[in-house]
């Protein structure tokens, strides 16, 4: 007898490249959540399509890190893939997925939009068991340094991350 399909089919699903994740990778996923709750509790978050509310991170970034985190970051080497060849950004090119190269941070809202970039990229764009595994280790590896650097550099959000409240 044929294996049913279809719904409430009894074919089973292969979960192995779904399991396929980047070293790390679901630490940066749990990472960028708690991160961006954080965020929305000490005021930069706003009201987003169909009511959601969203995290303000280039506001955040621009106003409480400014280009002395930039600076810390690059001269204590907390991520130089991330610095000098950042995560590439996913499109359509003729109707086929694709990679586009991206140009290095040059502001802290640059260097923060390559840290979510990173976690998209894992999150939506198939970052898992491709053939740059080894690049995506370090992109993963250094978005986690960067989100830590900052909790480091601010109380209020690292109190609200840690969840002392």
């Amino acid at each position: 007898m044929a294996e049913k399909s279809g719904i409430g089919g009894t074919l089973p699903i292969d979960m192995a490249a779904a399991n396929r994740v980047p070293a790390r990778g679901e630490e940066l996923v749990l990472v960028v959540t708690r991160f961006e709750y954080a965020l929305k509790e000490i005021g930069y978050g706003k009201m987003g399509a169909g009511g959601a509310v969203e995290a303000k991170w280039d506001e955040f970034a621009n106003k409480e890190l400014t280009s002395d985190f930039l600076k810390h970051v690059r001269e204590n080497n907390i991520a130089p893939t991330i610095l000098s060849k950042p995560p590439s950004r996913q499109i359509l090119n003729g109707g086929s997925l694709d990679w586009e190269a991206t140009a290095p941070p040059t502001d802290i809202q640059s260097l923060f939009g390559s840290v979510r970039r990173v976690r998209n990229n894992l999150v939506h764009g198939g970052k898992s068991g491709d053939k740059d595994s080894d690049r995506n280790n370090l992109l993963v590896a250094e978005a986690i340094a960067v989100l830590i650097e900052a909790l480091r550099a601010h109380a209020d959000l690292r109190f609200m991350f840690e969840g002392k409240w």
